[in-house]
């Protein structure tokens, strides 16, 4: 039997889906998240609205699969759409709910360090298409503010899109600049949200090692699966966190936020999703941070 029905995936997709389903997410499950300001939200709403003007372009046409060109003319007819999703499309709710959690535990940890008067220099590690950075760059008016997507043509929009709202955008930086700007003292903070479970662990694990010892602050999602035989490629079994805990310093101090942070995001999920048990046997979230 042939896949005449499997979906095209384009390069902007993803990242599309995650920002379009992110807004009614924010207000479905508003009590299942941090909480998020008046003017956080506005502006997640403005950008959302900049990259549906954006990409009706016929330039990124190229970059739109099957789901995308769905998502971008279903809200152009309607900008009710991406809210029927969240509330009964297929997989939707639970996809959204995780981004709705990620989004307002990155902003909530990033505006707590700077309540704290720490000089924030932040990078978006994976930015994709979300609004974090823009959103902390213009509510604190930081020129420190940096994003790291390997797809130009994702940073393409992004940086338009920021523009658009804001006026300016994060500086657009690879890995190895903030490695290199972290080892000199120009970079402080990360915020590494859905990415690392798409690079190999051996890659994850460098990194997470790196960011350890050279950066102050830094809010991290792994995934991890208690279950070693049905654990995905690049997911932590038990043995394998493990090993990076006896791997990295201050392991007790990762360790204690990693069970804070983890226990606080299955608490809002189960809350809000409580007929998705299934959730817990199978590769969840993990969130280290300092």
């Amino acid at each position: 039997m042939t896949k005449s029905n499997k979906q095209n995936y384009g390069t902007i997709d993803v990242p599309l889906s995650c920002s379009m389903f992110l807004e009614p997410a924010l207000k479905k499950y508003v009590h299942n998240i941090a909480p998020l300001s008046r003017e956080t939200k506005k502006y997640v709403h403005e950008w959302n609205c900049a990259l549906v003007d954006i990409l009706k372009s016929s330039q990124y046409s190229a970059h739109l699969g099957q789901m995308g060109r769905k998502i971008l003319n279903n809200t152009l007819a309607s900008d009710t759409f991406p809210a029927k999703c969240v509330e009964s499309a297929r997989n939707v709710p639970l996809h959204s709910l995780h981004y709705a959690i990620r989004f307002s535990e990155s902003i909530n940890f990033l505006t707590n360090k700077i309540a704290n008067n720490q000089d924030i220099k932040f990078v978006d590690l994976g930015c994709g298409l979300s609004p974090l950075a823009p959103i902390i760059q213009a509510q604190y008016n930081t020129t420190d503010a940096y994003c790291i997507d390997d797809k130009p043509e994702i940073i393409d929009v992004y940086s338009i899109a920021s523009e658009r709202v804001f006026g300016r955008a994060p500086h657009s930086i690879s890995w190895d600049t903030a490695k290199n700007m972290a080892a000199d003292g120009e970079l402080n903070t990360i915020v590494a949200m859905g990415i690392l479970p798409y690079i190999k662990l051996d890659d994850q694990v460098s990194r997470l090692k790196y960011i350890n010892n050279n950066f102050q602050n830094f809010l991290v999602e792994i995934k991890y699966n208690n279950n070693a035989e049905t654990a995905g490629e690049n997911v932590f079994d038990l043995a394998r966190l493990q090993k990076l805990r006896l791997m990295v310093e201050n392991a007790q101090t990762l360790e204690t936020a990693m069970i804070q942070n983890s226990l606080r995001y299955l608490h809002k999920f189960m809350c809000a999703m409580p007929g998705r048990r299934y959730f817990l046997a199978n590769d969840r979230s993990l969130f280290l941070s300092r």
